[in-house]
């Protein structure tokens, strides 16, 4: 049986912007993770999840406080965090945007933001239950206003009730948020979709626009 998702991951890859000539992305995508088990069971996978991360550091001879983060590991770094992080009962909906192809901007850069976390957040399969939204500080810096602007307008509190910021360095869930995100960019971007054969198993639903 399928749970209601109580605790969820944001977290973007690419940007938002359509100043193309300036070095904005074609693609621009925002992955939500979260963990297909009931609520009561959260908390001991994520500790399970933070022991299996040590341990692969150990592994790897990173530092403890090393950040797994697309855009900066090795590749090989990246396989291995891949393989052993979705060992767990990890799922993620993505939404990708070509900004390319909606030419002149139909909507804004925030508006758009707004728009596709609106779409992923309502998705009914599985459905959100007094979520917790969890994402990155520093990207919740850049989007306070949008965050805000969007529980106000478009969420209703039995869907979110509370946003939480964390730091990515310590918030191991941030990381392999950012790390399947990276993976399914790679593939729009470069047209290399070797991350994200790993990790597409674990895809509930991928939405393009």
């Amino acid at each position: 049986m399928a749970h209601s998702i109580s605790r969820v991951w944001l977290d973007e890859s690419g940007d938002s912007g359509f100043k193309f000539e300036s070095g904005s992305s074609r693609h621009f995508i925002i992955t939500l993770v979260y963990l297909e088990l009931a609520e009561e069971t959260i908390e001991e996978e994520l500790k399970n999840i933070e022991k299996q991360i040590g341990q692969l550091k150990e592994k790897l001879a990173l530092s403890s406080d090393y950040e797994f983060k697309f855009s900066r590991c090795k590749e090989k770094i990246k396989k291995e965090f891949l393989k052993e992080i979705l060992k767990f009962p990890i799922k993620y909906k993505t939404i990708v945007v070509n900004k390319e192809k909606l030419g002149a901007p139909a909507l804004r850069p925030k508006e758009l933001y707004c728009e596709m976390i609106r779409r992923l957040l309502y998705d009914n399969s599985p459905p959100l239950e007094k979520a917790i939204l969890i994402i990155d500080e520093a990207a919740s810096k850049i989007h306070q206003r949008e965050f805000k602007g969007i529980l106000r307008k478009y969420l209703s509190k039995n869907l979110v009730r509370k946003i939480i910021q964390r730091r990515s360095k310590s918030e191991a869930m941030i990381q392999t948020t950012d790390m399947i995100s990276g993976s399914i960019f790679r593939k729009y971007k470069r047209g290399d979709d070797k991350f994200w054969q790993i990790v597409k198993s674990n895809e509930k639903i991928l939405i393009e626009f």
